[in-house]
C-alpha cells in the first residue's frame, strides 16, 4: 500500500480518491465483472473478481448510484480461481476474454446464473426452467481453446494485428491467441502488420480451407502475387458485402448436422461448427416439427435451420434483409423443393406472410424486439425457437412473447464463447391454448 492510501471497510463513509476498499463479491454482473458493495452502499463493479470472494480494490470510474473499480488484491480467493494460461490476460491488455481466471466449469455455470438473473430483473420471469448449460469443444482441444473457427483482429498504430482492450480502443497485439483453431493460430504473426486501422477477419472451413478477409475502408490490400500465401484466399469486402479484390476463392465451406453450407465472405456464421450443431439439435427440439408443416426462419442468415431443422417439412420460408447472406441462403437451400428466400427486413417480410406452423428467430444483439414478435404471433404458430447471444435482450423478448400469448417451455444456455461472459441461449416457447 502506498503512503496516503488507506483502507475502508463496509458502514464506513465513502472513499476518497486514491482510497482502498475491501470488498466482498456476491453477485456477477452483464458484462462478466463481479459486484460488491461499498463503504457508502453503491454497487461496485470489479473486473477479474469472482462472486465469492473478499477483495481489496481501488475506485476508478464515480458515479452517483454505482462505481467501478480495479482488483488491487484477492484477500479471499474462489476455489474456481485458477492461474490464467495466456500472457495476454489481464487487466490493460487483451479485451477478448475476461474468465480466463475461471474454470470452465465455474464460468459455465456463472453463465447459467446471469440468463436466470436477467430474465427475473428485466423480464420479470423468475419460473422460467434455465437448463444446465451445454458446453460444445472442438475435439482434440482442451475446454474452453481452440475453438474459435472465425475471428477479428484490428491493427494498432504499430501495425501490428491485436485484439481491443477492454472498454477501449486501442489494439494489445497478439502474435498467437490460444482460443483460436490450430489452423489458425500462426496467422496473426504470419499476416505481418497491417495499415493501423485496418480490420482482419479470419475463417477456417470444414474442408481445411482458410480466408482471410480485409474489412471495407481498411486501407489494407490483397498481397500481390508474389508476397501472397498460396495456402490461404483473401478477399476485401465493400460495405455492401462485394468482394471488391481477392485471391483464391472468397468463401468457405460448412458442415453442419449433415447439411452442407456455402458461406461468402460477407456472411455470418457461428463461430465454430461444434457449437453450430448443438444450436440444431436445440433448435429441432424446441419446433418438434412435422412433415406438413411451414417452417419460418427469421434472420435466417445464410440458412442454417432452414436447411437442417426445416429439412423434412412441407415448406421452408427464410427471411434475411443482408443480400450476400441470402444469395448464400438460396444456393444452401436450393436442394429443398419448396424453400423460399425473402430478402426484405424482418417486419416488413412477416407482414406480408399469412400463417406458421413452427418458427425460428435468431435476431442480432439487441434482439428482435415488439414489433417483430407481434407478428409473429399474429401468424399463430404453435412454437417458436429463440436463439439469442445476450441475455438482457433475452428477457425484454421473453417478457414480449409472453404478453403476446405465449409459454416458456424452457431455456436452454450453451457456453459458445468459453473464457468470455458471453452466452448463447435457445429458448422453446408454446402458443398458449385459449380457454374457450
Amino acid at each position: 500500500m502506498s503512503a496516503g492510501e488507506q483502507v475502508r471497510h463496509a458502514g464506513e463513509q465513502s472513499p476518497a480518491p486514491g482510497d482502498l476498499e475491501e470488498v466482498t463479491c456476491h453477485g456477477v454482473a452483464h458484462g462478466g465483472e463481479a459486484v460488491g458493495r461499498l463503504a457508502d452502499g453503491r454497487a461496485v463493479f470489479i473486473a477479474g473478481a469472482i462472486p465469492g470472494e473478499r477483495v481489496r480494490v481501488r475506485v476508478v470510474d464515480e458515479r452517483k448510484r454505482f462505481a467501478r473499480a480495479e482488483l488491487v488484491e484477492v484477500l479471499q480467493a474462489s476455489p474456481d480461481r485458477i492461474t490464467p494460461p495466456c500472457p495476454h490476460f489481464g487487466p490493460g491488455r487483451c479485451g477478448g476474454c475476461t474468465w480466463q481466471h475461471l474454470r470452465p466449469a465455474a464460468q459455465a455455470a456463472l453463465k447459467a446464473r446471469l440468463v436466470r438473473e436477467q430474465l427475473a430483473h428485466v423480464g420479470g420471469l423468475h419460473e422460467v426452467e434455465v437448463r444446465e448449460p451445454l458446453r460444445p469443444q472442438a475435439p482434440g482441444q482442451p475446454q474452453g481453446f481452440g475453438y474459435r473457427q472465425r475471428a477479428t483482429l484490428t491493427a494498432g498504430p504499430d501495425g501490428r494485428l491485436g485484439f481491443l482492450k477492454s472498454g477501449s480502443h486501442e489494439v494489445h497485439p497478439v502474435d498467437r491467441c490460444p482460443l483460436l483453431a490450430a489452423s489458425l493460430q500462426e496467422l496473426p504473426a504470419r499476416l505481418g502488420r497491417q495499415p493501423a486501422g485496418s480490420r482482419v477477419r479470419l475463417r477456417a472451413g470444414a474442408r481445411g480451407e482458410r480466408l482471410v478477409v480485409l474489412e471495407a475502408g481498411a486501407a489494407a490490400r490483397v498481397p500481390p502475387a508474389e508476397d501472397a500465401d498460396g495456402a490461404l484466399a483473401w478477399a476485401s469486402v465493400q460495405a455492401n458485402g462485394k468482394v471488391r479484390d481477392g485471391r483464391g476463392v472468397p468463401f468457405v465451406n460448412e458442415k453442419v448436422a449433415g447439411a452442407r453450407f456455402h458461406v461468402g465472405a460477407a456472411s455470418f456464421f457461428q463461430v465454430h461448427r461444434e457449437g453450430a450443431e448443438a444450436l440444431v439439435r436445440l433448435v429441432d427440439r424446441a419446433l418438434r416439427p412435422r412433415t406438413r408443416d411451414v417452417l419460418v426462419d427469421v434472420y435466417a442468415g445464410v440458412g442454417l435451420f432452414a436447411a437442417t431443422v426445416g429439412a423434412g417439412v412441407r415448406s421452408v420460408i427464410a427471411i434475411e434483409s443482408w443480400k450476400p447472406a441470402a444469395k448464400d441462403a438460396e444456393r444452401n437451400l436450393r436442394r429443398h423443393p419448396r424453400a423460399r428466400v425473402l430478402k426484405e427486413d424482418a417486419l416488413r417480410s412477416l407482414r406480408g406472410l399469412n400463417a406458421a406452423d413452427v418458427m425460428v428467430l435468431d435476431p442480432p444483439r439487441s434482439g428482435a424486439g415488439r414489433d417483430v414478435i407481434r407478428q409473429v404471433a399474429r401468424l399463430a404458430p404453435r412454437a417458436v425457437a429463440l436463439v439469442s447471444c445476450d441475455p438482457a435482450a433475452l428477457a425484454r423478448d421473453l417478457r414480449a412473447f409472453v404478453d403476446e400469448g405465449f409459454d416458456v417451455a424452457w431455456v436452454q444456455p450453451v457456453d459458445l464463447f468459453p473464457q468470455t461472459a458471453h452466452v448463447e441461449t435457445v429458448t422453446a416457447l408454446r402458443r398458449r391454448r385459449s380457454d374457450g
